[in-house]
Order: structure tokens, then sequence, then C-alpha cells
């Protein structure tokens, strides 16, 4: 089933490194050929004899194993999407949305995934554009979100949306998110969106701090084609970003369009996890 495991640590946190050293010695020493991930700190990896996967280039491993939080795996996901390739999540502090394995649960819930004990999730993707005169300017994949959002505090970001060519709403605001079911408990929660089941592939609109209050969350169908323009045109009062990372800078005259991608990320769960158990821990729930 899996022969090449890729394990990824904490974004540049060495920290990570006893957990990761016992993970891959755990491998190695079940057969497994094991390679370390381009997010794991170079004081890590350094010391290790293991061969390093860097980031842009083609994936040759069959399974992700991602040790530190979900952001780490949202980067990680990212690529591993695109080539297909199951994540698996460890969380070294509390539960995660989407690192789900515990610390202290990490090498018997990993033996489950080895022995076939598991059952694979498909979580949809957003996939956005931005164009200026038909040519593409920046493009990228997002598990959580894409986010419209403005780099000052001084002045409002006045945006319109149409979906499928259907104009939709003119508004002013901090900025608007556009996010899937698994993004609906990071920053669109925050700004008022609802909680949709990651079973359900939609795509929330959610405007943020809008001026007018009547601008509130909408969720649209996946396949909708959702275009934004800017119509300040100033140059560097808002940016495009993809899962938290700013990827473009706007000046007003371009159009940033967001559809479902046609990638999903496979996240491995073993028969511990319980979306709803975890909902009501991260939220605090009764």
């Amino acid at each position: 089933m899996f022969k090449t495991i890729g394990v990824f640590g904490k974004y540049r946190d060495s920290s990570v490194e006893k957990p990761l050293k016992q993970l891959t010695e755990h491998l190695e020493a079940r057969g497994y050929t094991v390679k370390i991930g381009h997010t794991t700190a170079a004081e890590i990896t350094r010391d290790l004899p293991q061969e390093r996967l860097e980031e842009n280039v083609p994936v040759d491993i069959d399974l992700a194993i991602v040790i530190g939080g979900d952001g780490t795996l949202l980067h990680v996901a990212r690529q591993m999407a695109e080539a297909g390739v199951p994540v698996a999540g460890v969380n070294l502090g509390t539960l995660g949305f989407l690192t789900d394995i515990t610390r202290d649960e990490m090498l018997p819930e990993v033996d489950k995934i080895l022995a076939g004990e598991f059952t694979v999730e498909e979580r949809m993707t957003l996939f956005v554009r931005v164009e200026r005169d038909d040519q593409v300017l920046y493009k990228q994949i997002a598990l959580n979100d894409i986010v419209i959002g403005k780099h000052g505090l001084e002045r409002l970001i006045n945006w319109q949306a149409s979906v499928d060519g259907q104009f939709v709403t003119a508004a002013r605001s901090d900025g608007v998110i556009f996010a899937t079911p698994t993004g609906s408990t990071a920053y669109a929660l925050s700004a008022g969106g609802a909680i949709v089941h990651p079973g359900t592939d939609v795509i929330s609109m959610v405007p943020v701090s809008p001026h007018t209050l009547s601008n509130r969350p909408i969720t649209l169908p996946a396949e909708s084609t959702i275009k934004v323009e800017i119509r300040n045109k100033t140059a560097n009062l808002a940016h495009v970003s993809a899962d938290g990372l700013i990827g473009y800078n706007l000046r007003g005259d371009e159009s940033v369009y967001v559809q479902k991608s046609k990638h999903s990320v496979k996240l491995i769960h073993t028969d511990s996890y319980n979306y709803f158990a975890m909902l009501r821990v991260k939220l605090g729930w009764g």
C-alpha cells in the first residue's frame, strides 16, 4: 500500500525534533523508505541521513505525515493535493481541526494507518486566479480559504461580485472571504460565517466587517465561478491571499476569479476520528 513516506515537521520549528526522529525510526524499522519534508527546520534535517523533499518539485511519496499543527498541514496539503498523495496529521498541542492524531497516540495510530485501518476523506479545495486584460497574473489553490483583504486600516475596499455571470452584490468592507467547508471553521467563522460540514461541497462568501450590515454571508454551489472586481483604483490597497499567505497585491484594474479546484486534499483518519467530537473540543460546546 505505502512504500515511501514523507514526514513533514512543523514549519521551521526545531521543537519537533524528538517526535520526528521517533516516527522516522519507527517507520524505517518496519521497512519503509522515509523522506523528510521541506517544512522541517534545517537544524533537524542537517543531522538526518534521510533524503530531503524539496518544495515545488515532483512528489515521489505515497503518504505524507505532518507533525505540527493545522498551519503546517495547510502548507503541505496544497502540494499533496496536486500530486494526489494522502495526508495524515499529528498535532503536538491540543486537538487540531485537521491534525487529529495526538502526540501520545502517534505511533499506534500510524501503525493502524500502515495496516490499512483508515478511511480517506476528500476535502474540496479552491482555485483562484487574478487576471488583467486576459493575462493571468496569479493563480493558487487553497484548502481553507481565498481572501481579498486590505493592507491598511484607513480605507475600505469597494468591491463587487458576480456568480456565473449574474451580478450578486456591491459592498464596501475590510475584505471578503471565500471559504471551503474546511475553512468554514477558520477566518470565515470569526467573520460571522456558518460552520459547514466538510462532507458538503459548497463555497461560502463572507464579507469582512461590511459597511452595510445587510451584506451577509451567502453559501454558493461548489460549481459556481465567482468574479470579484475592486472598484478602488489604488495600488496596494488590497491583496489576494490563499490559506493566509499573501500572493498578489491588487491595484484595482484586475478581475479575481474563485472556483472549485479540480484537486482535492485526501485526509487520512483512523477510527478514533470524530468530526463532531472535534468541534465540541475546539469550540467549547457542551
